[in-house]
């Protein structure tokens, strides 16, 4: 199942703009959408993900459900508003490659960490509900993070490039 486009066309971008957000071109965009053993690595994913404001999972694994539809109409209708409102010439495809390429790892890391203990000091506030759903959303992110150590580990192992460097040195020979 590869429900990379249908999104993208949900969404009402283009290859062009996706490429923009996250730093990859054109020519990536069009490999992931239309050849299933060519797929998007876990990071752009990740990346897709935020843009979007859905799951990972849609874009491979669960096919797009009308809450997913119904997200999808709703953040791009609301982006649309926002680049309408403010007269940008800059559009969200800029903005947000514009930040991914502006924070590291390290600063992200300390954000994550600073987040965390601000999140934690605030625990008596939130109801039991609301904990369970938190205490949910970090393990699923910490089966992402396990996951993307594990990959790592084994390019590291094998000697391997990463299939973001395979797909970049594929589509730039172009």
């Amino acid at each position: 199942m590869n429900n990379l486009k249908l999104i993208r066309e949900i969404y009402g971008a283009t290859q062009d703009e996706i490429a923009t957000a996250i730093n990859v071109n054109r020519a990536t965009i069009s490999i992931w959408e239309n050849n299933d053993e060519k797929r998007a690595s876990n990071t752009s994913l990740e990346k897709l993900s935020l843009f979007y404001g859905i799951g990972p999972e849609f874009f491979y694994e669960q096919p797009v459900d009308d809450t997913a539809r119904q997200i999808l109409t709703n953040s791009a209708k609301r982006q649309k508003e926002l680049e309408a409102k403010n007269d940008s010439h800059r559009n969200k495809a800029e903005e947000f490659h514009q930040l991914l390429s502006t924070i590291s790892f390290d600063a992200a890391i300390k954000d994550y960490m600073v987040a965390m203990k601000i999140f934690l000091t605030t625990l008596d506030e939130g109801s039991l509900e609301k904990l369970e759903t938190a205490l949910k959303i970090n393990q699923k992110m910490g089966k992402r993070l396990e996951a993307e150590i594990e990959l790592k580990k084994k390019e590291q192992v094998d000697n391997e490039e990463s299939l973001t460097d395979l797909l970049d040195s594929f589509t730039t020979e172009e």
